[in-house]
């Protein structure tokens, strides 16, 4: 599923007692307070407030998420010789070879990178109260090397309408919804792969992110395959617009379009998640830009408008995927 979907979904991923572990451990990482700082993130001692860059000057936080990243060793450090930390620091040591060894023995073609300075892995807490993110690709082009990004979800006692699911949108394809259940590991092409969370309404939502690194580099020429770049003819581009959206929905240069092809999508979620926090502006006027800039070229304005016409069409012909 994951070679032909670009997506995939593997239960029970972890032994239960494996799992369960990790949560209480996350929840007392996520609990933990340091009595001498009260300001940004409450006090908490090891989860700060989610700060995302947008642009090129700006971190901007998306509401009542709260994270770390556990190559932080200024945060972290003490907690890997707490015995009350272990089955977390075992799953980070894990993560270093066995789980980019595990894919390419699934898909051989897949070039990831060795290493501890390979992947990234990210503990995060959603607190509810409507707490979710916009549409977006984990890997929006260079300097980022993410390849695959893999989250496990630790929630025992999530249930449907408890909001916070994962919703995958292919280009120009049918769109996935993943349940956010205990033990599950959800995995997708971080370049790839448009996506968002949907507002969570439970107490408390639990996953650890794991981003692998690829090699973004043509062997028959030496370039960077990483580039949001797009080398298009227009004209036959919109002679047969379904093989475009195929082409483009196989490789990453649909970062390109994604934004002014799922224009009204990029808004509302953008509008929902950040609410009247600070940035909300800034990035609705970014969206509202590039959307204008698309129209202004009239041949990608001609091609968006035939792939929002295809997607539709796509999209009435076949049911959602829910898993």
């Amino acid at each position: 599923r994951l070679a032909s979907r670009g997506y995939a979904c593997v239960d029970d991923f972890l032994e239960r007692d494996t799992a369960d572990a990790m949560r209480r451990e996350l929840e007392r990482l996520a609990d933990a307070r340091d009595a001498n700082e009260t300001g940004r993130g409450g006090g908490r001692k090891y989860l700060r407030p989610n700060r995302t860059k947008f642009g090129d000057e700006h971190l901007f936080g998306k509401p009542n998420i709260y994270e770390c990243d556990m190559h932080d060793d200024g945060t972290l450090a003490e907690t890997k010789r707490d015995a009350a930390y272990a089955t977390i620091w075992e799953f980070f040591r894990a993560t270093e070879r066995g789980m980019a060894d595990a894919f390419r023995r699934v898909i051989p073609e897949i070039a990831l990178r060795d290493g501890p300075d390979s992947r990234t892995v990210k503990l995060q807490v959603n607190e509810g109260r409507g707490a979710c993110f916009p549409w977006h690709y984990d890997n929006p082009g260079a300097p980022s090397n993410r390849a695959l990004t893999c989250i496990l979800y630790l929630n025992p006692d999530w249930k449907p309408g408890d909001g916070g699911e994962l919703r995958l949108q292919p280009f120009c394809g049918v769109a996935a919804t993943i349940q956010p259940k205990h033990n599950r590991l959800a995995i997708f092409f971080s370049d790839r792969t448009l996506h968002r969370v949907t507002p969570s309404t439970a107490a408390k939502r639990y996953a650890v992110t794991v981003w692998l690194d690829g090699d973004f580099v043509d062997p028959r020429t030496g370039a960077s395959t990483n580039a949001s770049e797009l080398n298009l003819n227009a004209r036959e581009a919109l002679s047969d617009i379904a093989k475009t959206a195929k082409e483009l929905a196989r490789g990453n240069a649909q970062r390109a379009l994604s934004r002014a092809v799922y224009a009204d999508e990029y808004e509302a979620s953008l509008v929902e998640c950040m609410g009247n926090a600070r940035g909300a502006d800034e990035m609705l006027q970014a969206h509202y830009e590039h959307c204008r800039s698309v129209k202004k070229n009239h041949a990608l304005k001609t091609l968006v408008d035939a792939l929002r016409d295809y997607r539709r069409e796509v999209e009435a012909s076949a049911a959602e995927v829910e898993l």
